[in-house]
């Protein structure tokens, strides 16, 4: 388990550094950005997503920052606060996404189940999850209807999650200043040709529902109201 830590969270490193110096040709991440009732809140080189809900505040991922300052802000500049966080959902357990997740120990936190080791080994201590999500479900997280697509490859229990016309890839895949969508880049993924394969077999099952999905937006870079670039994605 150190052994897969050390490994996991140097290339976590590696993504920083990379990300950070301009060295990927992804799209720049819009601080603020709103995609239907979710707000992208910039963390360093990646970012979660935040969503008011009648139930309090849904959170997609705690983002790299352990103090969590800037979803802090955020929620500060709506008149709420970390605490008002009831709901966190994690789509994959590398250290950038999970590395707050103690902030939030009165919150129930949401992942897949192959995750839940990962969780344990890249994130905080204390960092646990209280209920796991399966391929094909449907819940009511905050009165929030999302959708569950697991698409390992990135990882193992890596999810994309659909919510009122949002999809939201995680890590799953990226803009291009190309004007591409594809996946994150091969050296962080756990297998590259399955985070290949299945980001298109996603596309492919999502087709049939055009009209219903809006956005989509990514970890690491700007997300997109024009739908077109997902649909046309290379093989």
């Amino acid at each position: 388990m150190a052994t897969t830590s050390r490994m996991t969270l140097a290339k976590t490193a590696a993504l920083f550094a990379s990300l950070a110096l301009g060295g990927c040709s992804n799209t720049a991440i819009e601080d603020g950005a709103q995609f239907g009732p979710f707000t992208q809140v910039k963390t360093f080189f990646t970012s979660s997503f935040v969503a008011e809900t009648r139930d309090g505040v849904v959170l997609i991922d705690t983002g790299y920052s352990k103090t969590a300052k800037p979803i802090a802000r955020h929620l500060e500049g709506r008149g709420l606060s970390l605490s008002d966080v009831k709901h966190v959902v994690i789509t994959h357990g590398h250290s950038d996404h999970v590395r707050a997740l103690h902030l939030f120990d009165e919150a129930t936190v949401y992942a897949h189940a192959d995750e839940v080791e990962r969780i344990a080994v890249e994130g905080p201590e204390g960092g646990v999850v209280d209920q796991t999500l399966a391929n094909g479900q449907i819940v009511s997280i905050g009165g929030l209807g999302i959708e569950v697509f697991h698409v390992p490859g990135h990882t193992a229990g890596n999810l994309v999650l659909l919510s009122e016309g949002v999809l939201l890839t995680g890590d799953t895949a990226m803009s291009y200043k190309n004007g591409t969508v594809g996946p994150a880049p091969a050296r962080y993924a756990d297998d590259p040709d399955q985070a290949r394969r299945e980001l298109l077999a996603l596309r492919d099952r999502l087709r049939g529902r055009v009209d219903s999905i809006d956005s989509v937006v990514f970890a690491h870079s700007g997300g997109l109201t024009d739908m077109g670039p997902f649909w046309e994605m290379a093989e």
